[in-house]
């Protein structure tokens, strides 16, 4: 069953890939390619020029607040930030064939308007001393405030009818790792427990140096992995040392994915997959932790579909099986997504996770739970709005038993 005409992140289009790049879809929602293909704006001369050239550019600014009157310490906590993106793709081999090969980029400039970043609001920032909600979580990790940041510079090559997929080079681990059609946090959910991993992965930086592989192994089955320099950094001035730590300390964020899709073009809408991962331990200059002090690994399951062409339920979640990368040792997420609630381009989001912290972590394994709901409007052909509402059962680090928080996202793009 196939729902191609269906609104998606907000965004209308009549495929998940253009004409020309038939095959099968094995990106996120978040990948260049797919980004580029939702944006079905249309081009000015100069730009349609380009694109009959096989270059396809797009660009887009997102910024986002959160309140809560239910800090750690019982007082209101606020954050807000921005990032801008610049992203592209320049069809280089095979044109007008499923066998493409392109050049891919992003970059982008993350920042913070408030004292910290929205990526510091829940149990972090309780951590370095400014109070924040003391939920071991993460709400939209995206919004930091590293600055200037190199996400994606790949070759990408399909082969075999466009079945296969081969990436090499600097690669967003999430644009293939256990995707799903709300997984984007520009566009869709907020908390990290229903984007990729739902907080049971432990997922390195972005813009790694990495392979990646995938390939229809069946008209419905597929494969997808990944090695990825687990020591990376995507700063910009940072990015290019992933060839000296890839190869010197050989610390590998590794992943395996089997899935089942009913249709190539709609691979992470219509899809069940289980993915394995493993990080190498990992560490800073001065000894300190990062990412991991022990080699961890585990589980994440994903079940979403179509029920109807404008209701996708779904049930996400993983297990973290060792070590300390995880934020849980369980989480559990159910839900649903409506598009084309109240106008074709406005979607509804709501979900529930339960999660249980990563006792090789915190050193516990207390439990907490979240609802989350929001609603994607697009006003034209290039603003979005998202209000967003959380409610935090049972913080695990906060003096509070209840957090609400109240949010807003704003996306320009052309």
């Amino acid at each position: 069953m196939q729902y191609s005409s269906i609104n998606l992140s907000g965004l209308l289009f009549t495929s998940l890939f253009s004409a020309s790049v038939a095959g099968a879809n094995f990106g996120g929602p978040d990948s260049v390619d797919n980004t580029l293909s939702e944006q079905s704006t249309d081009k000015r001369s100069w730009r349609d020029d380009l694109s009959q050239s096989g270059v396809s550019l797009g660009a887009d600014y997102n910024a986002i607040g959160f309140t809560s009157a239910n800090g750690s310490d019982g007082n209101r906590v606020n954050t807000s930030g921005g990032v801008a993106r610049f992203y592209g793709q320049w069809d280089i081999i095979e044109l007008d064939t499923s066998n493409i090969g392109s050049l891919v980029w992003k970059v982008e400039h993350r920042h913070a308007y408030s004292d910290y970043p929205p990526k510091d609001f829940s149990f972090i920032s309780g951590l370095s001393g400014e109070e924040g909600l003391g939920y071991i979580g993460l709400i939209q990790p995206a919004f930091n405030d590293q600055g200037a940041r190199l996400t994606n510079l790949h070759w990408k090559q399909r082969l075999n009818d466009g079945k296969t997929s081969i990436i090499i080079g600097f690669q967003d681990v999430t644009d293939y790792v256990d995707t799903y059609a709300l997984a984007s946090p520009w566009t869709a959910f907020s908390n990290l427990a229903f984007q990729t991993g739902s907080g049971a992965m432990g997922l390195p930086d972005d813009g790694l140096l990495a392979l990646s592989a995938a390939h229809m192994v069946t008209q419905n089955f597929y494969i997808v992995a990944g090695l990825a320099d687990a020591n990376g950094r995507s700063d910009i001035d940072e990015v290019f040392k992933g060839f000296e730590t890839l190869f010197n300390k050989h610390d590998l964020f590794t992943t395996l994915e089997v899935g089942w899709t009913a249709s190539q073009e709609q691979i992470y809408t219509d899809n069940i997959h289980l993915t394995y991962w493993h990080i190498d331990p990992t560490f800073n200059d001065d000894g300190s932790t990062r990412h991991s002090a022990f080699a961890s690994q585990g589980l994440n399951y994903s079940l979403s579909y179509f029920a109807t062409p404008q209701l996708m339920p779904f049930f996400r979640g993983g297990f973290s099986l060792e070590g300390d990368a995880a934020l849980y040792d369980v989480s559990v997420s159910a839900g649903l997504g409506y598009f084309g609630l109240g106008a074709p381009t406005h979607n509804l989001g709501v979900a529930v996770n339960w999660s249980q912290a990563n006792k090789e972590a915190w050193g516990m394994n207390d439990s907490q739970s979240v609802i989350e709901v929001f609603y994607n409007m697009q006003f034209g052909e290039f603003i979005q709005l998202t209000p967003d509402i959380q409610w935090i059962n049972n913080p695990i680090l906060s003096t509070e038993s209840n957090a609400f928080v109240f949010g807003v996202r704003g996306r320009i793009f052309i």
